[in-house]
């Protein structure tokens, strides 16, 4: 198992995205907005889209108390979505999204791609005295279910929606680049996430995945169901094999987390076990002279 540390991405660290900043009008203080009208407010590391709840909005700007009083925060803009620290909001492009990340503020070995739509996904590293120093390229079609000929001939296409990049080579202030690619269609992508992994031991069989479902299902008199479908977010258990070596770091590490998203790998082998969000329970019982078990449970990010 793995415990990828993510970095945060802001203006500082993002060196370039080809998904422009257009979704509305910039805000503008001596502009007059009318109830329902939107426009992008940009503040130092905030990219946000703006509704206005009031007729004859002027001269608020959104933050503090006018924020609540004038102004609805929808979310972040189409380039930042991928980064707002949520799953289920994607950025989206035409062909192919294409972003530029700075490791100047933190090491970066691994990339964490999650709720993505695309054909194929890449990530480069770039050094500026090296050069190019990792490129691999991951093909998103999913062989999962796929047992015979007639499965392969006639299953619908199903595409690899949580995919981890690991072992980039961690140069401080080196290029991440990270490519997404659809051509002919339009390339989402949910959560791009890079950190720094650390290992803390080895995933045993019997883990427990699934997701929790925020939909809403409602069954009347006549037994009728209205269905107000939502998001949901992944789920897993783990129980994992620690050495001596790694107790008290680990306890280290799940402390200073315990309030911050992080991704877990379970297992490289299943997408299942990838998850971005916080550990709902974590408890290691020192079992063994050499060996202890981590019990510890995910719950993903909406």
């Amino acid at each position: 198992m793995k415990i990828i540390r993510p970095v945060t991405v802001a203006d500082a660290n993002l060196l370039s995205s080809n998904v422009a900043e257009t979704d509305y009008a910039a805000y503008s203080a001596g502009a007059t907005y009318g109830l329902g009208d939107r426009a992008i407010y940009v503040l130092a590391d905030t990219h946000w889209i703006i509704e206005s709840v009031q007729a004859g909005n002027i001269g608020h700007t959104p933050l503090g108390t006018d924020l609540d009083t004038w102004w609805l925060k929808v979310g972040n803009t189409n380039r930042w979505a991928m980064f707002d620290g949520a799953v289920q909001s994607q950025t989206s492009a035409a062909d192919e999204i294409v972003v530029e990340l700075s490791s100047a503020i933190s090491r970066i070995d691994s990339v964490a791609l999650f709720n993505v739509d695309c054909a194929s996904a890449r990530v480069r590293v770039i050094d500026a005295v090296d050069g190019v120093v990792y490129d691999q390229t991951k093909n998103m079609v999913s062989h999962s279910g796929i047992a015979d000929w007639y499965a392969y001939s006639f299953e619908p296409i199903v595409r690899i929606r949580d995919y981890v990049f690991t072992g980039l080579p961690p140069y401080l202030g080196a290029t991440i680049e990270v490519t997404l690619t659809d051509t002919g269609g339009t390339a989402k992508c949910g959560a791009c996430v890079p950190g720094l992994a650390r290992e803390i031991g080895g995933t045993q069989y019997g883990v427990q995945v699934g997701i929790l479902d925020n939909s809403v299902k409602e069954k009347d008199a006549f037994g009728n169901f209205t269905i107000v479908e939502r998001d949901y977010s992944k789920f897993a258990a783990f129980q994992v094999i620690v050495p001596r070596s790694m107790v008290d770091e680990l306890q280290i590490i799940l402390a200073g987390y315990r309030a911050t998203p992080t991704v877990v790998v379970g297992s490289e082998l299943y997408a299942s076990t990838m998850i971005y969000g916080y550990y709902t329970g974590a408890r290691t019982v020192i079992a063994y002279a050499n060996e202890s078990i981590l019990s510890i449970e995910y719950e993903g990010l909406t």
